[in-house]
């Protein structure tokens, strides 16, 4: 079975998929043995930034494998392409493929969305969560898919945008005009606009720093997801390694090998995102009177848990 970019869309039920990555993040970091994801291969093609990518993994508890192939040629359009295969664990049987650019989008999206849960909704006030203002910078692909899932599971009081296709940013405006109150264009990222926002999600293929230190209050929370070689970065060091920021990521390995902004900035990795789930006393001690940052690279288990609820949401019907 085929899914396609609009039957991803149509299947891929966005609590189910926060219930999993949930799980499987929180399994990733205890380290369960039935999970098993080797750090994946990313393969230059030459030298245009183009990349081929092989994303791994095996969940034994929950009797399924997984496994992404995709291209990134940030000239071309769409920017990334490939195909997401899931399998049976215990009969190896092919359960299906699906498109790897929606799922890849969608996950990355809802594992953002997940830690700003736990970073920054977990400690706002009533009157904070019907004031906040999100800001989308880069308005391709992850733009827009971060953009839908935030605006879908929750209300913003007002949205920026910024990207260095003005037009990317005018045609993400006028799709979503419509469906938000406030959705403005941000002119630059010194815009002091920039300065009221409470969660930022930078979502660009970036190799120079974007926002520093001065640019965003204390106590934002930051989802970058854009980098994920060492060249590439979005954050500045001066933002990375303040005593007043915490960096969370996705996976520590991982991110110590390709998340451009911790190992340019050698910031240190307060905790997996995974570890903060089901922990109280751990996520106050790292989000409260702090600016918080989730560095994600993006995981195979992610993919995993995309296509389960793809494949179940079929079976179930």
């Amino acid at each position: 079975m085929y899914f396609d970019e609009s039957s991803v869309k149509q299947y891929l039920s966005l609590p189910s998929l926060l219930e999993i990555l949930s799980d499987v993040l929180h399994r990733y970091s205890k380290h369960d043995p039935s999970l098993q994801q080797p750090i994946r291969s990313v393969l230059p093609i030459d030298d245009r930034q183009n990349f081929l990518l092989n994303k791994p993994c095996i969940d034994l508890h929950r009797g399924y494998m997984c496994v992404k192939t995709i291209t990134y040629f940030p000239a071309s359009s769409p920017t990334i392409d490939g195909v997401v295969s899931l399998f049976d664990s215990k009969t190896g049987r092919l359960l299906l493929t699906a498109d790897a650019k929606e799922i890849t989008a969608q996950r990355t999206a809802a594992t953002s969305f997940l830690a700003t849960q736990l970073l920054a909704f977990s400690k706002w006030t009533d009157d904070k969560k019907n004031h906040a203002c999100l800001t989308i910078i880069g308005c391709s692909v992850q733009g827009h898919a971060h953009l839908e899932v935030f605006t879908q599971l929750f209300k913003w009081n007002k949205v920026y945008l910024w990207s260095r296709n003005v037009k990317n940013a005018i045609d993400l405006q006028s799709k979503y005009a419509s469906q938000l109150k406030h959705i403005e264009i941000l002119k630059d990222l010194n815009d002091i606009r920039l300065q009221e926002t409470d969660v930022i999600c930078t979502c660009t293929g970036s190799e120079q720093a974007l926002i520093g230190l001065k640019q965003v209050k204390k106590g934002v929370h930051i989802n970058a997801v854009g980098s994920f070689s060492p060249k590439m970065r979005e954050l500045a060091d001066d933002l990375m390694i303040s005593e007043d920021t915490n960096v969370v990521v996705d996976s520590r390995e991982s991110a110590m090998k390709e998340a451009g902004e911790i190992i340019q900035s050698k910031a240190n990795i307060a905790a997996e995102v995974g570890e903060l789930v089901n922990n109280e006393v751990l996520l106050q001690e790292i989000s409260q009177q702090k600016t918080t940052i989730f560095k994600s690279v993006g995981l195979a288990i992610e993919d995993l848990a995309a296509a389960i609820v793809l494949h179940e949401s079929k079976t179930n019907a």
